[in-house]
């Protein structure tokens, strides 16, 4: 079985010395979660990516993205050309995906596609209608829930993506929105990390760590002020992510000298921070939306850590990790400064005792290589049904 895996994501080298040629934030989650699945897949399996790199006039450095391909293990990451006139730009990337897909032996051949571009979605259908290849949609949010779109985009990414021939998607929820003709489908909630570089986080004393969406609506700001009532000089709070007000942000962490705002990070500094602190926050508002289709990839990273997790519930986690956790019932100002202190004064033992179970039950779920093996089943059987 051969995977040809459409998508914006990058390898993780790759992306680290892409973001720097970016002014603006890159949806990181989006980064993660996809080239977490990749290498899942390729435990076992090759996989051919093409990737569709972002590109902005507005906030890219570079004039074009030349194409180039890069090798890592059982993965080809074939990045494609992509210049500033959007004009014409999906037939050159149809055309230049076409030729690839034309070398490869695409016996036995399987498509899996991002759903929540555009660009990527009419592409990969339009060549698994002219290869006559199975395609499986990769489901991860919902079209609303992606940064700076309207209802036309939601519309019309629902339209695109309404024929695949079965779908992978984080919830159950997501599959009865995305896939709408009962075809065939798989849940994976999520994908931890297996390898990274360790890096040197001292420089941030004692700090409770955020990373994540910094968008006003997602409650950075909320956790902000509740840091500066629970009024403990002595910790630092060091947020990161993406989508952030850049101008806000930094004035909040030079008039607060324990603020730290890192903007956009590694995926290694990422883990190293959350292995570091004294605890990990998400304190995204509780919403029935985003409890009902999504599961907050930053908690699962956080349950992963070698620190302890606070986060919003999630009625998914809150299965297998009520125990795991503290958790916060709306993400309210009051209620992070009581939990907050609540996870300053916990006793060692306490602490120790849940970050180890979390990381046996995450690991249990979530490890690449348990997602492997559901997901190379998966593939296997539907292609059988096909025969």
């Amino acid at each position: 079985m051969r995977i040809i895996y459409f998508t914006t994501a990058l390898e993780k080298e790759d992306y680290v010395a892409f973001c720097e040629n970016w002014n603006g934030s890159l949806n990181t989650t989006i980064q993660n979660l996809h080239n977490r699945l990749i290498r899942a897949l390729a435990l076992t399996h090759e996989v051919d990516v093409i990737s569709v790199r972002p590109f902005s006039k507005k906030y890219c450095k570079l004039k074009k993205l030349d194409a180039s391909t890069t090798l890592e293990g059982k993965i080809t990451w074939h990045y494609l050309e992509v210049k500033k006139r959007k004009l014409f730009r999906v037939n050159y990337t149809k055309r230049d995906a076409k030729k690839i897909l034309l070398k490869l032996n695409l016996k036995d051949a399987i498509i899996l596609t991002d759903t929540l571009n555009p660009y990527i979605l009419k592409t990969s259908t339009s060549l698994a209608e002219y290869f006559k290849l199975p395609i499986i949609g990769v489901c991860n949010n919902t079209p609303s829930g992606i940064h700076d779109t309207g209802k036309s985009y939601t519309t019309k990414l629902h339209s695109m993506a309404d024929n695949l021939s079965g779908y992978i998607t984080q919830t159950s929820s997501l599959n009865e929105l995305f896939n709408k003709h009962n075809r065939a489908n798989i849940t994976i909630e999520g994908v931890l990390e297996d390898k990274y570089k360790e890096t040197d986080v001292k420089e941030y004393g004692k700090y409770i760590f955020h990373y994540g969406n910094l968008e006003e609506r997602f409650g950075v700001y909320g956790l902000i002020q509740a840091f500066i009532e629970l009024n403990n000089p002595d910790i630092n709070l060091v947020v990161a992510g993406y989508h952030a007000n850049l101008e806000k942000m930094d004035k909040l962490s030079k008039f607060r000298s324990n603020i730290k705002f890192l903007g956009m990070i590694s995926n290694d500094l990422m883990i190293s921070l959350e292995n570091g602190s004294l605890f990990n926050i998400n304190s995204r508002p509780y919403s029935e939306d985003y409890d009902r289709y999504l599961i907050p990839y930053n908690t699962l990273d956080y349950l992963n850590s070698k620190s302890l997790t606070v986060s919003v519930r999630n009625k998914i986690l809150l299965k297998t990790f009520k125990d795991d956790a503290l958790w916060l019932e709306l993400g309210e100002k009051e209620e992070l400064i009581e939990v907050m202190n609540k996870a300053l004064n916990m006793s060692d033992k306490m602490k120790d005792e849940m970050i180890k179970k979390a990381n046996a039950d995450a690991q249990k779920l979530y490890s690449m290589s348990v997602v492997n093996r559901k997901l190379i089943l998966f593939l296997k059987q539907f292609l059988k049904q096909r025969e």
